[in-house]
Formats: C-alpha cells, structure tokens, sequence
C-alpha cells in the first residue's frame, strides 16, 4: 500500500475510529449526559412557560441567543463524545458570549435597546464586558437591588473572564494546545502523525470536564435569567418539572467538577495580568 493509499484508507476508518471513542468514553460521560439533556430540556421548556412578561422586546432580544446557546452545548456535547475535546473548546467560547447575551438581554430594557441599536449587527460589548455586566445582574438579584460589595463584584466577573479565557488558550494557536493535541496521534515518543485522530487519553478527560462545566453552567445562567425575567406563573403546566431539571443540572455540575478541582489542568492561563484580586470572596464561599 502506498502512502496516498494509506490515507486514504485513514480517511476511510475515521467514523469507525470515532464511533470507537464514543462508547469506549460512554461510561464515564453518562452522568454529563444526563446533566447536558436536563439543560437543554429546561431552557427549551422556559420559554413556553405560562407568564406575566411574554412578548416584551427584551425576550424578542433574548431569545435567538438562547437558542444558539442551547445549540452550541448539544454542539460541544457531541464533539466531546467523539473525542474532538479542542474543537468542543472552540464552540465552548462561543456559547460563553452568546449565554451571556441572552442573559443580560432578557434582565435589561436598556441593555436590549443598547444591543439593538449597533450599527454593525455586532453586540456591543466583549467577553470581558459581558462578564462585568453578568456579575452586576447575578449579585443585583443576590443582594435584591441593595448594594453589594465592590470586592464580591470583582471576584465574581474576573473568575467568569478566567473561565473564557482558558477556552480561548485552546481556541486560538497556542503552543500548550497544539503540543496536547498531538499526543492523539503518536506514533512513537518522537514523531506523530498530521491527521485528525480522536482525542482520549488519559490526561484529555480535564479537559473534557472542564469544558462540560464552563459550558453548562453559562448555558443554565442564561436559562435562570430568560425564566426569572418572564416571571412564570408559580403551578403552572412545566413549571415544577422546570425547576427539577434546573436543580438536577445545578447540582449534577457540582458534583462532577469535584472530581478534578484540586489536579493540574493539561492547559492554562498563562498571562494572567488581567488578574486584580485574591479571591477571596469565592473562595469562603466555597469552603462553607
């Protein structure tokens, strides 16, 4: 066999290859299965929910970036199966600004009228900004309106920026992203092969998970935020069963993060200048 036959034979093998790394991780990403299925459920169900605020401007905003929300993690969700952890992280960044939209849009009459009034179809406002602003609209409901502490605020939007710029350390070329990568395809411990492989190994599965909770979670803030903003009528058809697969998810995120919270990840923020605070705000919070 000559070397254009041999890859073509490759190219050939590939959905077997794939279908392979799918059942060979089928185990250990169940749960993230079910956590994935239950978020999704719940942000197609908020929507349909019996409620006083239907039809307002905001959730014309809201909606086609919840929807695209909802679509990148069933996106990323996939790929991940398959093995394609990186290209996950790449549609992971995605869903981070459009979660994050569809978030402060559904909150904000001003922010929607902001949003809509850009000259080049573009949101006005980058992933650090849609970070500031999250963090002002969860603490404002945590605090109910009443001033909150500055060093809380800082804590919260920096460690959200954090999480987007790890994906970014994987989405764009970076030296630590690409060299992981190539582990897929070794050959030897000297020489791998250029080809599109699956990507499994061991030290991968951070990855995975870290992506999956970085994901998820936006994806349900946008989800609380679309369903808060409606204000749905309490005993409504889908309203119980809504905040069962709300908590479900919640709390299955939670659960799945604390097997890799104390180990290194395979990929970093290197400059980390952005950087201002301790955390300690976050850091008491999740010790209690």
């Amino acid at each position: 066999m000559d070397k254009v036959q041999f890859i073509e034979k490759c190219w050939d093998s590939l959905d077997e290859i794939e279908s392979i790394s799918k059942d060979s991780m089928s185990l250990e990403l169940a749960d993230w299965g079910i956590i994935v299925r239950n978020c999704v459920e719940a942000g197609a169900l908020a929507p349909t929910l019996k409620a006083k605020n239907h039809g307002e401007p905001r959730f014309l905003a809201a909606g086609p970036f919840l929807k695209r929300s909802l679509t990148d993690l069933r996106s990323l969700w996939l790929l991940i199966q398959l093995g394609y952890t990186s290209q996950a992280a790449c549609i992971a960044a995605s869903l981070y600004e459009n979660a994050l939209t569809a978030a402060l849009l559904a909150d904000s009459e001003e922010l929607t009228k902001e949003a809509s009034s850009t000259k080049y179809s573009e949101i006005p406002w980058g992933a650090k900004k849609l970070a500031q602003l999250d963090a002002k609209r969860v603490l404002r409901i945590i605090y109910k309106g009443k001033h909150y502490p500055d060093k809380e605020y800082e804590d919260n939007w920096t460690i959200s920026y954090f999480n987007y710029k790890w994906l970014c350390q994987i989405k764009h070329p970076t030296w630590q992203s690409a060299f992981h990568d190539i582990k897929s395809s070794l050959v030897n411990d000297k020489e791998y092969a250029i080809f599109p492989i699956p990507c499994n190994h061991k030290e991968d599965m951070h990855l995975k998970y870290a992506i999956l909770g970085n994901s998820v979670s936006k994806t349900l803030e946008a989800v609380k935020s679309y369903f808060l903003s409606l204000e749905c009528e309490e005993g409504a058809e889908g309203y119980k069963e809504f905040e069962e697969k709300v908590n479900k998810v919640h709390f299955g995120v939670i659960e799945r993060m604390k097997i890799y919270a104390d180990k290194e990840s395979p990929v970093n923020v290197i400059d980390r200048r952005f950087i201002k605070t301790d955390f300690s705000t976050l850091i008491e919070k999740y010790e209690n």
